[in-house]
């Protein structure tokens, strides 16, 4: 197995120390680092409400903001797994230990990078790159266990570089939109769908529903969503994270030969 291998960390969800101290964290959007320009205007959950409304072309408000904010909630769930986004943190050590809390980890997925000991010398950042860890869970709660011989020390710093979930500004108190401006059509387009089929679902059971609009309904919706999840197809390519780290543990003595 990969020291770093997420499956593997689930099996061993349970491997953790307890009995740690608070840690201070300073989280990082790790977009800001690739000169992202600080004017740009993301989009929240009002301006999303009123682009699927308009696809939609819901004029007699059919579509409560409920239906409209399940449907944009089930479709950022979907582009998350094919497109995370990608932040860091610099977690200072306030007790040494192998087992280190990592909850200021906001919305973590998986582990792309740990570099331990951190400081902001450039050697540091390939030198001290560490893949003897598990990324485990306690209830709820993600931890990074070093199974490695070198132990985090008191007042020293972890950089954690991490996929997360996608997340629009106002949607499940989010404080930020995270996904990226030319993806956001076709999260419109999904949402639209979803919303489309949600409703053609609900109003079938309902007395007076004419099948004929309730089948075209559901069909428009259909056609939406297949364009979305052919867009998922097409930016899941684009994606190169690679949870798998480049040392293994051997398996036997041909391992690798």
């Amino acid at each position: 197995r990969h020291a770093g291998d997420t499956s593997f960390n689930h099996i061993r969800n349970r491997h953790c120390a307890v009995g740690l101290s608070h840690q201070l964290i300073r989280s990082i959007n790790w977009h800001s680092l690739k000169d992202k320009k600080e004017d740009v205007k993301m989009t929240n959950l009002t301006s999303y409400r009123s682009r699927i409304t308009f696809s939609l072309d819901d004029t007699t408000a059919k579509y409560s903001s409920g239906v409209i904010d399940e449907a944009l909630r089930k479709i950022l769930n979907e582009y998350t797994r094919a497109f995370p986004n990608t932040a860091a943190a610099e977690i200072m050590v306030r007790i040494g230990g192998k087992s280190q809390p990592l909850s200021p980890c906001l919305n973590l997925l998986t582990i792309i990078r740990v570099i331990h000991p951190y400081s902001s010398a450039p050697a540091c950042s390939s030198a001290c790159i560490r893949e003897d860890y598990l990324l485990t869970w306690q209830d709820g709660t993600p931890y990074l266990f070093f199974s490695g011989g070198h132990i985090p020390q008191k007042d020293e710093v972890i950089f954690v570089e991490y996929a997360a979930k996608q997340t629009v500004e106002g949607l499940d108190d989010a404080a930020q939109t995270t996904v990226r401006d030319d993806h956001e059509d076709f999260l419109v387009v999904g949402a639209a769908g979803q919303a489309a089929m949600m409703r053609a679902s609900g109003i079938t059971e309902k007395w007076g529903h004419r099948p004929q609009e309730t089948s075209a309904l559901m069909l428009w919706g259909q056609q939406q969503y297949r364009r979305f999840l052919d867009f998922l197809t097409e930016v899941r390519s684009e994606q190169t994270l690679n949870v798998f780290p480049h040392s293994y543990w051997k398996l036997d003595k041909w391992d690798g030969k």
